[in-house]
């Protein structure tokens, strides 16, 4: 299965969310072409930075858990060629441009988004869709 991967997904699935680790964990091990825009890898760093300064993560925690992202095999597009659309698609639905990214590549892959936002849920629900609801995962 080919998804594009919102950041959420991937932070529930590296650090755990109790309300969340069945769904997600089904997921990863359903995806085999996952996508994300570039910006992903900034805010997975900026997500493992705010739960080290919680205290809900260590230290020395913190690097091993940007490797396990990086294992994941997120194939990481680039964002200025995602921009314009994402610009375009902010200006009309108010939607940030950090998650229009997301949407406009799963549409111009013509493939689900995969998230838990409910902005984007809402907004695309054509294009975006819970990790439970993609093709092999809530079965």
């Amino acid at each position: 299965m080919k998804a594009v991967v919102d950041t959420n997904v991937v932070a529930y699935y590296l650090l755990g969310n109790a309300e969340f680790d069945a769904e997600v964990g089904r997921f990863w091990e359903n995806v085999r072409d996952a996508l994300a825009p570039a910006i992903w890898e900034a805010e997975i760093a900026n997500v493992v930075w705010m739960s080290i300064r919680a205290g809900v993560l260590t230290k020395a925690g913190g690097p091993t858990k940007l490797h396990l992202a990086r294992r994941l095999g997120i194939h990481t597009i680039a964002t200025h060629a995602l921009w314009h659309g994402a610009l375009l698609r902010s200006v009309q639905s108010g939607v940030a441009v950090y998650d229009t990214l997301f949407v406009e590549l799963a549409e111009r892959e013509a493939v689900p988004l995969v998230t838990f936002d409910q902005r984007l849920l809402k907004y695309w629900p054509t294009i975006a869709c819970r990790p439970s609801e993609v093709a092999g995962v809530g079965d």
